[in-house]
Protein backbone atom coordinates (compact mmCIF):
# COMPACT_ATOMS: atom_id res chain seq x y z
CA UNK A 1 0.00 0.00 0.00
CA UNK A 2 1.62 3.38 1.17
CA UNK A 3 5.14 3.80 1.80
CA UNK A 4 6.66 6.73 3.80
CA UNK A 5 7.97 8.65 0.73
CA UNK A 6 4.18 8.95 -0.31
CA UNK A 7 2.82 10.14 3.08
CA UNK A 8 3.50 13.67 4.29
CA UNK A 9 4.40 13.73 7.50
CA UNK A 10 0.82 16.14 8.36
CA UNK A 11 -0.76 13.10 6.90
CA UNK A 12 1.06 10.92 9.08
CA UNK A 13 1.13 12.62 12.64
CA UNK A 14 -3.20 13.45 12.11
CA UNK A 15 -3.08 9.55 11.30
CA UNK A 16 -1.80 8.50 14.41
CA UNK A 17 -3.39 11.07 16.30
CA UNK A 18 -6.85 9.54 15.94
CA UNK A 19 -5.88 6.12 17.02
CA UNK A 20 -4.25 7.49 20.09
CA UNK A 21 -7.61 9.91 20.83
CA UNK A 22 -10.13 7.44 19.94
CA UNK A 23 -10.89 9.27 16.27
CA UNK A 24 -11.64 12.48 18.24
CA UNK A 25 -8.57 14.09 16.76
CA UNK A 26 -8.64 12.87 13.19
CA UNK A 27 -11.94 14.20 13.29
CA UNK A 28 -11.38 17.35 14.89
CA UNK A 29 -8.65 18.13 12.04
CA UNK A 30 -10.96 16.51 9.14
CA UNK A 31 -13.70 19.23 10.10
CA UNK A 32 -11.22 21.78 9.79
CA UNK A 33 -9.70 21.08 6.91
CA UNK A 34 -12.85 20.82 5.65
CA UNK A 35 -13.54 24.20 6.52
CA UNK A 36 -10.15 25.22 5.12
CA UNK A 37 -11.65 23.70 1.54
CA UNK A 38 -8.53 21.43 1.70
CA UNK A 39 -8.49 17.77 0.58
CA UNK A 40 -7.03 15.64 3.03
CA UNK A 41 -4.89 12.75 1.52
CA UNK A 42 -6.47 9.17 1.46
CA UNK A 43 -3.99 7.82 3.65
CA UNK A 44 -5.78 10.44 6.35
CA UNK A 45 -8.92 9.56 5.69
CA UNK A 46 -8.52 5.95 5.83
CA UNK A 47 -6.98 6.33 8.80
CA UNK A 48 -9.72 8.42 10.62
CA UNK A 49 -12.62 6.16 9.40
CA UNK A 50 -10.73 3.37 10.73
CA UNK A 51 -9.82 4.61 14.13
CA UNK A 52 -13.49 5.73 14.04
CA UNK A 53 -14.84 2.04 13.80
CA UNK A 54 -12.09 1.01 16.55
CA UNK A 55 -13.33 2.80 19.22
CA UNK A 56 -16.79 2.41 18.29
CA UNK A 57 -16.29 -1.26 17.56
CA UNK A 58 -14.52 -1.43 21.37
CA UNK A 59 -17.17 0.44 23.19
CA UNK A 60 -20.14 -1.33 21.93
CA UNK A 61 -18.14 -4.84 22.24
CA UNK A 62 -17.39 -3.68 25.88
CA UNK A 63 -21.27 -2.92 26.71
CA UNK A 64 -22.53 -5.59 25.55
CA UNK A 65 -19.78 -7.83 27.46
CA UNK A 66 -20.68 -5.65 30.92
CA UNK A 67 -24.28 -6.05 30.02
CA UNK A 68 -24.56 -10.17 29.32
CA UNK A 69 -21.96 -10.28 32.60
CA UNK A 70 -24.38 -8.63 34.37
CA UNK A 71 -27.67 -10.30 33.55
CA UNK A 72 -25.83 -13.99 34.00
CA UNK A 73 -24.84 -12.83 37.47
CA UNK A 74 -28.04 -12.98 38.68
CA UNK A 75 -28.45 -16.85 38.12
CA UNK A 76 -27.36 -18.75 40.65
CA UNK A 77 -25.01 -21.48 39.62
CA UNK A 78 -24.07 -19.29 36.64
CA UNK A 79 -22.90 -16.60 38.54
CA UNK A 80 -20.00 -18.75 40.09
CA UNK A 81 -18.66 -19.42 36.38
CA UNK A 82 -19.16 -15.52 35.53
CA UNK A 83 -17.25 -14.86 38.54
CA UNK A 84 -14.23 -17.36 37.63
CA UNK A 85 -14.61 -15.84 33.86
CA UNK A 86 -14.68 -12.33 35.23
CA UNK A 87 -11.30 -13.29 37.62
CA UNK A 88 -9.42 -14.76 35.05
CA UNK A 89 -10.04 -12.29 31.89
CA UNK A 90 -10.04 -9.27 33.59
CA UNK A 91 -7.66 -9.59 36.58
CA UNK A 92 -4.54 -7.60 36.24
CA UNK A 93 -1.76 -9.36 34.04
CA UNK A 94 0.72 -6.64 33.56
CA UNK A 95 1.40 -2.78 34.31
CA UNK A 96 -2.21 -3.35 36.51
CA UNK A 97 -3.69 -4.02 33.22
CA UNK A 98 -5.83 -6.79 31.76
CA UNK A 99 -5.59 -9.16 28.63
CA UNK A 100 -8.27 -6.91 26.93
CA UNK A 101 -6.56 -3.94 27.93
CA UNK A 102 -3.07 -5.00 27.01
CA UNK A 103 -4.69 -6.07 23.39
CA UNK A 104 -6.67 -2.68 22.84
CA UNK A 105 -3.21 -1.43 23.82
CA UNK A 106 -1.11 -3.22 21.25
CA UNK A 107 -3.82 -2.86 18.56
CA UNK A 108 -3.60 0.91 19.14
CA UNK A 109 0.18 0.51 19.38
CA UNK A 110 0.18 -0.95 15.82
CA UNK A 111 -1.91 1.33 14.05
CA UNK A 112 0.14 3.97 15.63
CA UNK A 113 3.39 3.52 14.72
CA UNK A 114 2.03 2.17 11.20
CA UNK A 115 0.80 5.90 10.70
CA UNK A 116 3.85 7.10 11.52
CA UNK A 117 5.77 5.14 9.12
CA UNK A 118 3.23 6.00 6.53
CA UNK A 119 2.02 2.74 5.86
CA UNK A 120 -1.45 1.46 6.01
CA UNK A 121 -2.46 -0.76 9.20
CA UNK A 122 -4.55 -3.70 7.62
CA UNK A 123 -7.04 -5.08 10.14
CA UNK A 124 -9.25 -7.98 9.36
CA UNK A 125 -12.23 -6.60 7.94
CA UNK A 126 -12.17 -3.33 9.10
CA UNK A 127 -9.67 -2.36 6.14
CA UNK A 128 -11.44 -4.07 3.88
CA UNK A 129 -15.20 -2.08 4.63
CA UNK A 130 -13.36 1.22 4.25
CA UNK A 131 -11.48 0.33 1.16
CA UNK A 132 -15.28 -0.07 -0.54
Amino acid sequence: MGYSHEVGILSRLGSALSYLTAGWGGLIIFIVMHLAKKRPSNFFTFNVYQSIIIAFTIFVLGMGWAILFNLLSHIPLIQILVSWIDLLLFRPVLFSRSIPELLIAGLIAYCTIYCLLGRYPIIYKVSSLIKR
